[in-house]
């Protein structure tokens, strides 16, 4: 593997990568080669403290990456393709057109320009480009950004050898298609989601190395993507100081984080308030980043209020909710721990309790039988 003397794709260079995610950075590549400088930072209209469970069993803020696609097409007009799963050794058989782009995932142990190279398992993303000629190389362009334990991680373009690509052993390739025109800028989406599973989750697991890994990674990305919102907020404008403060408070936190986790590895006492001061920043988050009076319960009718609920959970066009029968599970942020987080608030805004008889899939799975169960709790009352 070298240094490509030039980049193959120039919007790597203008790129905010250290404000990005290991998924986001190289959709953000894509963003601006097809749409202009800057339009990476609509990654940034969507502001989030939801969560999910791990596969691990703790819960994690890291997106899966099919919700990262979708967010892609909502907000930077980018539709990524059907997945392709290939092993390196078998990428020729593919039979790409010279200098054809393809977005990859695989596993960031096997990738010889990261310093997770035979040190760290995780799904990275980067960008694959046939060789020019039948007997040269393939090219990586990568834009993830960070510092790691063992080393930075920096912008780049690499040639790599077929041995190379072979190492990395599965890779999962996307094909990405732009729409004709830049899309409108997005509305904010803010969603402060409700925290206080995943707190107790953390701060009660028995695992503490384990939960202090999870909170050192989780801090990261959550203090990424609250700097990376402020950024498009801003929309070039100077961050005003109680939003500079707030973010620098959320850097603290990362490197307590990260200190907390080092002394627990060494077999030190694990020293106490990380899991507070997360609830703290994330409860500030509320101050700093309001969420519009759109996406906050409200008085109306009954199905506009079932709207708003399924709308912020899902990232949903909340007319189309109101308007009719929709099937929630076509819907591209549909998951069962979703359709949990949807009863869980539509319980606490309504002030009601939904009868364990009606919670079957059809009732669950379209607005209108949504509607209908929450109907029939509403006049229960």
């Amino acid at each position: 593997m070298q240094d490509a003397t030039e980049h193959p794709i120039p919007a790597l260079a203008g790129v905010r990568a250290e404000v990005l995610d290991c998924v986001q950075s190289n959709l953000a590549v894509l963003a601006d080669h097809f749409h202009g400088a800057g339009t990476h930072l609509r990654l940034g209209s969507k502001l989030s403290s939801r969560w999910w469970p791990g596969a691990d069993g703790l819960p994690t803020v890291d997106p899966p990456v099919e919700e990262q696609l979708a967010e892609a097409k909502r907000s930077l007009g980018l539709t990524v393709g059907a997945r392709t799963t290939v092993t390196g050794a078998r990428l020729d058989r593919l039979a790409l057109a010279p200098g054809e782009l393809r977005y990859a995932l695989a596993d960031a142990h096997a990738m010889p320009w990261l310093p997770y190279f035979g040190q760290q398992h995780m799904e990275h993303s980067f960008l694959l480009l046939a060789p020019a000629d039948a007997d040269g190389p393939w090219t990586v362009v990568d834009a993830y950004d960070n510092d790691t334990q063992w080393g930075a991680a920096k912008p780049g373009t690499w040639t790599v050898t077929r041995a190379e690509l072979a190492a990395l052993g599965r890779i999962d390739l996307h094909d990405v298609t732009a729409e004709p025109d830049p899309p409108a800028r997005p509305e904010p989406r803010i969603d402060h989601a409700p925290v206080a599973d995943y707190l107790a989750a953390l701060d009660q697991a028995a695992d503490r190395e384990r939960a202090c890994h999870r909170l050192t990674g989780d801090t990261w990305l959550l203090a990424r993507s609250r700097r990376l919102h402020a950024l498009f907020a801003a929309a070039g404008r100077p961050l005003d100081e109680a939003t500079a403060q707030h973010l620098a408070d959320w850097d603290k936190l990362v490197t307590q984080a990260y200190m907390t986790y080092r002394r627990v590895v060494r077999g030190r006492p694990e020293p106490a308030g990380t899991v507070t001061r997360l609830a703290e920043l994330l409860e500030a988050d509320r101050r700093i980043f309001p969420a519009p009076a759109a996406t906050t319960p409200e008085a109306g009718g009954l199905r506009d209020r079932v709207a708003l609920v399924v709308g912020a959970v899902l990232d949903a066009d909340q007319a189309l909710l109101r308007t009719g029968d929709v099937d929630l599970a076509a819907l591209p942020g549909f998951t069962s721990f979703r359709m949990v987080e949807i009863i869980d608030r539509l319980e606490a805004q309504l002030d009601i309790e939904l009868d364990a008889d009606d919670l079957v899939p059809e009732n669950l799975r379209s607005m209108d039988g949504l509607c209908r169960i929450v109907r029939g709790a509403t006049g229960a009352r």
